[in-house]
């Protein structure tokens, strides 16, 4: 295991952890003590959290321990999620951050459903943020021509290798950012957030473009959209767990989400005001405020 510091694009200090011949990037907000909130990102966003947020959580009494994946930015391609939840398990263990909140977002909460039942990590709770579980939601990805490069991904990985290709070309003609302005209009607190952080999202999206392949743009997208037969009836009975959303979605996914939560055995949701994709970046105020009174 090797540790080696690097810096963001506002000059805060990450680290890489490597185990065998993989790796996961992480930054460490605050000193020890306060509670351990581990974050997890979605495809979407690899990147940092922003100042006020890790100040809000210092101020709510944790430690933040953001995390960059295999697949993106330097970490080699890992497109299991089986085996990144086996990875981020041994980053934990290894540093220490027993009895930790785990934040997952998007398509990282596959990975969740599998930390939240390994006992030798003592998680103190599991919160899934705009998470489908088991609900069909390819209706629900707009505009259109995003929902049918996601249901093309879905269908094979040549059909993902298509879809890539053409986000990619979307990227070079249209510039960076235009991929993630369409693809998150319909929540104006998401798009705040992406024009108020540019130097954030600009790096985000570089960790994004510089490793993303075939094979990791599939796994995260199968795994997060398509049913997953783990998924049964109760699942999480007994887990301490918490499900949230940002409010900025459609009433049809409220519904979807909020069936499924009860499905599993997950209390009800908990909504975020501002944000979808971003809500717990976007409204952290409230999200720590939820996070004081559920855990």
């Amino acid at each position: 295991m090797q540790a080696s510091d690097m810096r963001c694009a506002l000059g805060r200090a990450y680290k890489v952890y490597k185990a065998g011949k993989y790796s996961l990037e992480y930054m460490v907000c605050g000193g020890d003590g306060p509670q351990p909130l581990v974050m997890i990102h979605s495809l979407e966003y690899p990147g940092w959290p922003p100042h006020d947020f890790c100040e809000q959580a210092e101020a709510s009494g944790f430690q933040v321990i953001a995390v960059r994946r295999p697949g993106f930015g330097k970490n080699p391609i890992l497109p299991d999620m089986k085996e990144q939840a086996d990875l981020i398990a041994d980053f934990l263990l290894t540093k220490g951050f027993k009895d930790a909140i785990i934040v997952m977002s998007g398509t990282s909460c596959p990975i969740g459903y599998k930390l939240a039942k390994k006992q030798d990590l003592a998680i103190r709770n599991s919160i899934f943020v705009n998470c489908c579980f088991n609900y069909d939601q390819i209706a629900q990805f707009q505009p259109d021509w995003y929902g049918k490069a996601i249901q093309q991904t879905l269908q094979s990985v040549a059909g993902a290798r298509l879809s890539l290709m053409a986000l990619k070309s979307s990227w070079g003609i249209f510039g960076r950012t235009w991929v993630h302005e369409t693809a998150l209009a319909k929540s104006q607190g998401d798009i705040s957030f992406l024009r108020e952080n540019p130097q954030l999202v600009s790096e985000a999206i570089e960790n994004l473009l510089a490793r993303l392949d075939v094979h990791t743009f599939h796994a995260e997208i199968a795994s997060s959209v398509a049913t997953d037969p783990s998924l049964t009836d109760r699942y999480f009975e007994g887990v301490p767990a918490l499900v949230m959303s940002g409010s900025e979605t459609t009433a049809t996914w409220k519904q979807g989400v909020e069936s499924e939560a009860a499905r599993l055995g997950l209390p009800a949701v908990t909504y975020l005001p501002s944000g979808d994709f971003l809500a717990v970046y976007q409204s952290h105020r409230e999200f720590f405020a939820a996070l004081q009174n559920h855990v």
